[in-house]
């Protein structure tokens, strides 16, 4: 029976996602999304680059093998600072598996956005003297699988990526004249046999080759592979010259004085190449940094960590030095789920969506009654530039939940609130306006680099300034009045029913509790004001905390020494 029940609510859940992936699924939204693997990465760079170099702004979203570990969960208690300390050690064994990239651009003198969505496949390579391994969380690959997530282009096509010290570690060697030996000791036994028969094989195809135009070709799966087969058969035979090209290698036979100037004008190619398809997708993050666009995200502290970790640094220790060091490479960033927030404030009741999920707001941007409040907002068209036979176009609903649909409907979110956020500066007759690109920048200018945090003590940071203060409200302070003690499990049960809270028990019969918003707070204070089992109060130092009592006992009595050593050496002048 619970086997059945179990089964019955994961197919519930499974109807319910395709459902929603079908409301997506309209004319309007179909989605054009290019796909971009090892295989066409270096064709579909160059467009990439031009439609970067002309955004008006970029959106970004990552898929990972994690984000948590056992018994480390966010609190309410949590300050930035804790916050990022317990992601940090989190997510240090994870990796991004997926990054999307929506470019949008705004076409002049029309209300018009252009968007195109490139979707990136990442796996990073072995490197020669440092083992590369991750994790890989369960939960995460359920639902990456329930999407449709093709793990079979994320092992086989994957495109390769290097942080600022993987990529010193390489140019050292390469400087040093050290990588090859570091190849070479990375190749297996089996593949060093089997390039043993290709050596026998191409030297009786030399012996038995009847003119220079024929040639012999050998599979070579990997860059390492490649590059440890073209030196060594470059060293083995004075009369042949190697190419590469689609995982093949191709041997030809060239006189010894085409060998000199070939060795002379492409000797270095073959380190340059290496160094190259070790770079890879770090060559985007270095175009995206570089052109210092504005950069929109959802929920995006998160992305942001990965970013920093896996192709910049390692996370560093200090808080403040992971944010100032993300400015400095984003500027300017927009946080769609801190803007959501900003906006529901201000907008009416019939105006309001349900939840700020990424698929919450967009199904009520699409769906529901924010369909048609935007009056005036601009019309966002999917283009793909690239030629179509050298791209995969993706439209079936399966694909939608990637990275790159998550970039899309990003920036599809931000030209929709960034709307809304110009409207209010007007008399509700002018609603219908169309705004420019710089206006609707103007219109969120304020919210620039704050970015949400999720069930923390503060609801947001901020890259560029000091940290808000808390608009949480004030911790509660628990006693039992029963003899027996209390959990914080127990506490917990009792008052979420009012809403979301965490508690931090302090003794058997004492704990503080952190609440969500003032609302839930009042109610949990009404109901347990006349409660006989529970004493809850507002938390205060003074009166709560056993460290300040201390305190101020231990100053009391000193001020009293003090007080009677002086009143004493008075009494004792005057006698």
């Amino acid at each position: 029976m619970a086997i059945l029940l179990r089964t019955e609510l994961v197919n519930g859940f499974e109807q319910y996602c395709l459902r929603y992936m079908r409301l997506l699924h309209t004319k309007e939204n179909t989605i054009k999304m290019i796909e971009v693997t090892n295989q066409n990465f270096n064709e579909i760079y160059p467009h990439l680059e031009h439609a970067m170099k002309n955004a008006s702004f970029i959106a970004i979203d990552g898929e990972f093998t994690g984000i948590e570990v056992a018994n480390v969960k966010n609190s309410l208690f949590d300050s930035i600072h804790e916050r990022y300390e317990k992601n940090r050690s989190s997510i240090q064994p994870y990796i991004v598996i997926q990054f999307g990239i929506s470019v949008f651009q705004r076409v002049p003198d029309e209300n018009v956005y252009t968007a195109e969505v490139f979707n990136f496949f990442l796996l990073p390579r072995s490197i020669s003297l440092k083992s590369r391994q991750f994790l890989w969380q369960v939960s995460a690959l359920e639902f990456l699988t329930l999407y449709g997530f093709d793990f079979n282009k994320l092992a086989y096509q994957g495109i390769s990526y290097l942080n600022q010290d993987d990529e010193a570690i390489l140019r050292q060697q390469l400087q040093e004249n050290t990588l090859f030996n570091s190849v070479e000791q990375s190749i297996s036994y089996v593949e060093e046999e089997d390039f043993k028969d290709k050596v026998i094989q191409i030297n009786e195809w030399l012996n038995n080759a009847k003119n220079e135009t024929d040639s012999f070709k050998i599979d070579s799966p990997t860059p390492t592979l490649q590059y440890y087969m073209h030196k060594e058969l470059r060293r083995y035979f004075s009369n042949i010259w190697t190419y590469s090209g689609n995982n093949v290698i191709t041997v030809i036979k060239v006189p010894s004085e085409s060998r000199k100037i070939l060795e002379q004008e492409e000797g270095s190619i073959l380190d340059k190449v290496l160094l190259e398809s070790y770079i890879g997708f770090s060559k985007v993050f270095k175009l995206l940094v570089t052109l210092q666009k504005p950069v929109i995200v959802h929920n995006g502290f998160l992305d942001f960590m990965f970013i920093h970790q896996q192709f910049y640094k390692s996370l560093p220790q200090k808080y403040n030095e992971f944010k100032n060091n993300i400015h400095k490479l984003f500027p300017i960033i927009y946080d769609t789920k801190f803007l959501s927030f900003e906006l529901r404030e201000i907008l009416k009741t019939e105006e309001k969506w349900k939840v700020n999920t990424l698929g919450g707001l967009v199904h009520h941007f699409t769906e529901k009654h924010g369909k048609n409040v935007p009056l005036g907002s601009p019309v966002i068209k999917l283009t793909s530039q690239t030629d179509s036979d050298k791209i995969d176009d993706i439209i079936s609903p399966k694909k939608y939940h990637t990275a790159g649909w998550d970039a899309y409907f990003t920036g599809y979110i931000f030209i929709r609130i960034s709307h809304l956020f110009a409207t209010k500066r007007y008399e509700e007759s002018l609603t219908s306006k169309q705004f420019t690109h710089t206006e609707l920048m103007n219109s969120v200018k304020r919210y620039t680099n704050c970015v949400n945090i999720v069930r923390g003590s503060t609801s947001y940071m901020t890259f560029d300034g000091p940290e808000p203060k808390s608009t949480r409200p004030k911790w509660l302070y628990v006693k039992t009045l029963a003899t027996k003690p209390i959990t914080a499990l127990q506490i917990a049960e009792k008052m979420s029913k009012f809403g979301a809270v965490d508690v931090k028990q302090y003794t058997p019969k004492r704990a503080l509790v952190a609440v969500a918003n003032h609302g839930s707070a009042r109610d949990i204070l009404l109901h347990f004001k006349q409660n006989k089992e529970l004493y809850v109060v507002p938390y205060s130092s003074i009166r709560h905390s056993r460290s300040v009592q201390l305190l101020l006992w231990s100053s009391i009595i000193v001020s009293g020494g003090i007080f009677a050593w002086v009143f004493h050496a008075k009494l004792h002048r005057s006698s």
